[in-house]
């Protein structure tokens, strides 16, 4: 009897055991697929209604942390061409998002209320929903490109450029690029378009004016519009003979391009391909040979790109952390700390010189200077928060904002 019941005692043992280690697992996978963000929210006074303001202001905060955690998820270009299908299925369900949040301060400003919340967002939920709708396609780091490239097809006394804006407006879209973006988008590489030089602005030298691009200026160029890698390339259709009679015509395009780094300048692949068509009219025939030409390549130079970028994020870097805005010296220990021991990837923190409220850091870490900021803008920080002023090839500028409350102005 006694060593059944000791039997008992070790199965139950056991079975709970076996509970709480499938309850930890599961906890902590969780934990692994949440981010903390603090951001500010705001809510318009009615009718002395203080409490619906407050609402709307954890409200607003919240769809703030969704539209902060979103643009580090994917290019700032990507976010104003998707603004539209992002507002309409992203922010407006902002709660979906949220694993939980917590308000740090809050106060009354005149007609506002204003609150500071930490919000712990469910970035893998994020990123299936942004998937979902295509905006987002995987979960590999792979960097964002830009396609500079120039086609002639039959018929066209010069070649059409991807960065000419009169091209843009009434040219039709290129054939190679189509195909190009098409597949890369669809393998999860995040596509910078033309468009965005349109919307930023920006004034094109006369470097820019021919259809040939040197890779120093179309580097200048991705590095202005955030993309992360450019493709250079161009595509030449013409006439190969007529068979079947005069109504069938043969047509033979030749594409080589060639992809290089934004941040160095080098060559991370290179390729060339020849297409082939048959048709009636030549000029529908071209854009067909055309299309098979950019087809035949553009996996290989997709597994080039993202082959050179994982073996990058998987090699360990230098970076120079600077670290300004130091207002009492027990935030910084405390940022080292979370640097050294929180942040993925870093295996080791070197201090250099801190003095004024300034500190500088070389941190060794796995990955890129890029993927480190993001990790600290994800990071939440007991007593102040963190500002990415710049992030260079192997340079992070940041400071360090204390929380404090809004003072009522009313």
């Amino acid at each position: 009897m006694r060593y059944f019941r000791k039997q008992c005692v070790l199965m139950v043992i056991l079975f709970l055991a076996s509970i709480w280690g499938v309850n930890t697992s599961a906890w902590g996978q969780q934990a692994e697929e949440t981010g903390a963000l603090e951001v500010i929210g705001r809510g318009v006074i009615y009718h002395d209604n203080v409490a619906k303001a407050r609402d709307e202001a954890i409200a607003d905060g919240l769809r703030n942390a969704v539209e902060q955690c979103v643009g580090l998820l994917i290019s700032s270009q990507s976010v104003v061409s998707h603004f539209q299908v992002l507002s309409d299925r992203v922010y407006s369900q902002a709660e979906e998002f949220i694993l939980d949040y917590k308000v740090l301060t809050e106060s009354k400003s005149g007609r506002y209320y204003r609150l500071v919340v930490r919000a712990t967002l469910l970035t893998s939920v994020l990123q299936d929903k942004l998937c979902d709708i295509g905006i987002l396609t995987t979960h590999r780091a792979v960097p964002s490109i830009l396609f500079l490239l120039s086609e002639q097809n039959i018929g066209q006394v010069s070649p059409q450029c991807s960065w000419d804006r009169q091209s843009q407006f009434t040219g039709p879209s290129l054939a190679i690029e189509d195909t190009l973006s098409g597949y890369m988008r669809e393998e999860g590489f995040v596509i910078v378009t033309p468009a965005a030089l349109l919307a930023q602005g920006i004034a094109l030298g006369p470097e820019y004016a021919g259809p040939e691009l040197s890779d120093e200026a179309a580097v200048r160029l991705a590095q202005r519009v955030g993309a992360e890698v450019v493709i250079v390339g161009k595509a030449l259709a013409r006439l190969s003979g007529i068979i079947s009679g005069p109504e069938m015509k043969s047509i033979e395009a030749t594409l080589s391009l060639h992809a290089v780094r934004a941040d160095n300048g080098m060559i991370i692949a290179s390729s060339s391909a020849t297409g082939s068509a048959v048709h009636a009219n030549e000029i529908v025939g071209g854009r067909q040979a055309l299309t098979r030409a950019a087809s035949d390549l553009v996996k290989d130079v997709s597994r080039q790109v993202a082959a050179n970028w994982a073996q990058e994020a998987s090699q360990a870097v230098v970076v120079e952390l600077v670290i300004e805005g130091i207002k009492a010296y027990t935030d910084f220990v405390r940022f080292r700390g979370v640097l050294k021991n929180e942040i993925r990837g870093v295996n080791n923190v070197y201090l250099r010189a801190i003095k004024d409220g300034e500190a500088r850091m070389e941190v060794d870490v796995k990955g890129s200077a890029r993927k480190l900021a993001d990790e600290l803008m994800l990071k939440g920080f007991e007593g102040f928060g963190v500002n990415i002023l710049e992030v260079g090839q192997n340079r992070i500028k940041l400071e360090l904002i204390p929380k404090h409350g809004v003072v009522d102005e009313s």
